[in-house]
Protein backbone atom coordinates (compact mmCIF):
# COMPACT_ATOMS: atom_id res chain seq x y z
CA UNK A 1 0.00 0.00 0.00
CA UNK A 2 3.04 2.16 0.75
CA UNK A 3 4.05 1.94 -3.00
CA UNK A 4 0.37 3.00 -4.08
CA UNK A 5 1.05 5.95 -1.49
CA UNK A 6 3.77 7.31 -3.09
CA UNK A 7 2.45 6.69 -6.81
CA UNK A 8 -1.06 8.68 -6.45
CA UNK A 9 0.97 12.32 -6.57
CA UNK A 10 2.77 10.93 -10.19
CA UNK A 11 -0.87 9.19 -10.81
CA UNK A 12 -2.59 12.36 -11.00
CA UNK A 13 0.02 14.66 -12.57
CA UNK A 14 0.22 12.13 -15.22
CA UNK A 15 -3.86 12.42 -16.52
CA UNK A 16 -4.66 14.94 -18.85
CA UNK A 17 -7.91 16.86 -16.83
CA UNK A 18 -9.33 17.74 -20.01
CA UNK A 19 -8.93 14.54 -21.62
CA UNK A 20 -10.13 13.03 -18.33
CA UNK A 21 -13.35 14.64 -18.36
CA UNK A 22 -13.98 13.75 -22.11
CA UNK A 23 -13.24 10.32 -21.57
CA UNK A 24 -15.10 10.04 -18.82
CA UNK A 25 -18.53 11.13 -20.22
CA UNK A 26 -18.31 9.06 -23.27
CA UNK A 27 -17.59 6.22 -21.14
CA UNK A 28 -20.73 6.65 -19.09
CA UNK A 29 -22.64 6.93 -22.05
CA UNK A 30 -21.81 3.72 -23.12
CA UNK A 31 -18.93 4.10 -25.02
CA UNK A 32 -16.31 1.59 -24.27
CA UNK A 33 -12.76 0.90 -25.30
CA UNK A 34 -12.23 4.71 -24.56
CA UNK A 35 -9.19 4.44 -22.40
CA UNK A 36 -6.19 4.10 -23.94
CA UNK A 37 -2.60 5.47 -23.53
CA UNK A 38 -3.04 8.89 -25.04
CA UNK A 39 -5.19 9.97 -21.88
CA UNK A 40 -1.85 10.08 -20.17
CA UNK A 41 1.46 12.73 -20.70
CA UNK A 42 4.89 11.42 -21.68
CA UNK A 43 5.39 10.55 -18.27
CA UNK A 44 2.41 9.39 -17.21
CA UNK A 45 2.60 6.60 -20.75
CA UNK A 46 5.74 5.04 -18.79
CA UNK A 47 4.15 5.62 -15.28
CA UNK A 48 1.15 3.86 -16.41
CA UNK A 49 2.99 0.39 -18.12
CA UNK A 50 5.10 0.89 -14.67
CA UNK A 51 2.06 0.22 -12.67
CA UNK A 52 0.86 -2.51 -14.80
CA UNK A 53 3.92 -4.48 -15.09
CA UNK A 54 3.95 -4.00 -10.71
CA UNK A 55 0.69 -5.58 -11.11
CA UNK A 56 0.82 -8.41 -13.00
CA UNK A 57 4.32 -9.04 -10.71
CA UNK A 58 3.75 -7.87 -7.18
CA UNK A 59 0.71 -9.82 -5.64
CA UNK A 60 0.62 -7.20 -2.39
CA UNK A 61 0.43 -4.39 -4.67
CA UNK A 62 -1.97 -6.70 -6.88
CA UNK A 63 -3.80 -6.85 -4.03
CA UNK A 64 -3.84 -3.04 -2.76
CA UNK A 65 -4.32 -2.10 -6.55
CA UNK A 66 -7.91 -3.88 -6.66
CA UNK A 67 -8.80 -3.22 -3.00
CA UNK A 68 -8.19 0.51 -4.04
CA UNK A 69 -10.30 0.33 -6.89
CA UNK A 70 -12.99 -1.56 -5.04
CA UNK A 71 -13.56 0.59 -2.22
CA UNK A 72 -13.38 3.55 -5.39
CA UNK A 73 -16.35 1.31 -6.80
CA UNK A 74 -18.39 1.71 -4.13
CA UNK A 75 -18.05 5.46 -3.26
CA UNK A 76 -19.50 6.13 -6.63
CA UNK A 77 -22.24 3.78 -6.91
CA UNK A 78 -23.24 5.40 -3.02
CA UNK A 79 -22.52 8.92 -4.54
CA UNK A 80 -24.68 7.80 -7.81
CA UNK A 81 -27.75 7.06 -5.77
CA UNK A 82 -28.37 10.64 -5.21
CA UNK A 83 -26.46 12.41 -7.83
CA UNK A 84 -29.21 13.14 -10.17
CA UNK A 85 -27.38 15.27 -12.61
CA UNK A 86 -24.29 13.11 -12.40
CA UNK A 87 -22.11 16.31 -11.42
CA UNK A 88 -20.65 14.05 -7.80
CA UNK A 89 -20.04 11.03 -9.83
CA UNK A 90 -17.86 13.35 -12.49
CA UNK A 91 -16.19 15.49 -9.52
CA UNK A 92 -15.63 12.07 -7.88
CA UNK A 93 -14.18 11.01 -11.21
CA UNK A 94 -11.57 14.09 -12.23
CA UNK A 95 -10.64 14.34 -9.00
CA UNK A 96 -6.93 13.49 -8.18
CA UNK A 97 -8.23 10.73 -6.35
CA UNK A 98 -10.60 9.40 -9.73
CA UNK A 99 -7.16 10.19 -11.65
CA UNK A 100 -5.45 7.74 -9.27
CA UNK A 101 -8.83 5.44 -9.57
CA UNK A 102 -8.49 6.01 -13.96
CA UNK A 103 -4.76 4.74 -13.83
CA UNK A 104 -4.85 2.04 -11.74
CA UNK A 105 -8.42 0.42 -13.27
CA UNK A 106 -7.27 0.73 -16.61
CA UNK A 107 -3.55 -0.79 -15.83
CA UNK A 108 -5.27 -3.31 -14.00
CA UNK A 109 -7.50 -3.91 -16.92
CA UNK A 110 -10.78 -3.17 -14.91
CA UNK A 111 -11.25 -0.50 -17.60
CA UNK A 112 -10.79 -0.14 -21.44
Amino acid sequence: MESLNSLSVDIARAIDHEASIDLWDRYRRGERNVFTRRLYTLKGQQTFDEIQNKYRSDPEFHSAVDLYCRDFEKLLRDVSRSDRDNMMTQTYLTSDTGKVYTMLAHASGRLR
